[in-house]
């Protein structure tokens, strides 16, 4: 009977660690469509915060860029050569030298390319 009984509590332990551990790996996806900004800056400032080293408590955090549109791409943005914003949902009535607001996550620096990398992006009105 003992040895039954540490079976399960065994079991039970592992089971435990299991479904914890299962749940803190896969957690739900953020939406950052509806999470606050915690901060708004412009692209260029954004860019120099990355060069200098200041910017590493902006990774994976909601942030708001204003810009001039450098460059457009299905499904991405580039705002004054400095920030590259990607989209999981379509936008319309965005030209080149319009100025727009972003909010997305910031994902870091491309040290290699000098920008700075958004995801999950939306169009701020």
């Amino acid at each position: 009977m003992g040895k039954q009984r540490k079976f399960l509590i065994l079991v039970l332990i592992l089971a435990l660690i299991g479904f914890f551990g299962y749940n803190y790996l896969y957690q739900d996806h953020r939406d950052i469509k509806t999470e606050t900004s915690q901060l708004e800056i412009t692209a260029p400032y954004l860019l120099e915060r990355f060069k200098k080293n200041d910017a590493e408590d902006l990774l994976n955090k909601t942030i708001t860029v204003t810009g001039i549109v450098t460059d457009l791409e299905e499904g991405a943005i580039t705002l004054e050569e400095s920030v590259y914003a990607s989209f999981n949902e379509s936008f319309s009535n965005v030209s080149v030298n319009q100025k727009v607001s972003i909010k997305g996550r910031c994902i870091g620096y491309d040290e290699l390319f000098e920008i700075v990398k958004l995801d999950q992006c939306s169009l701020i009105k």
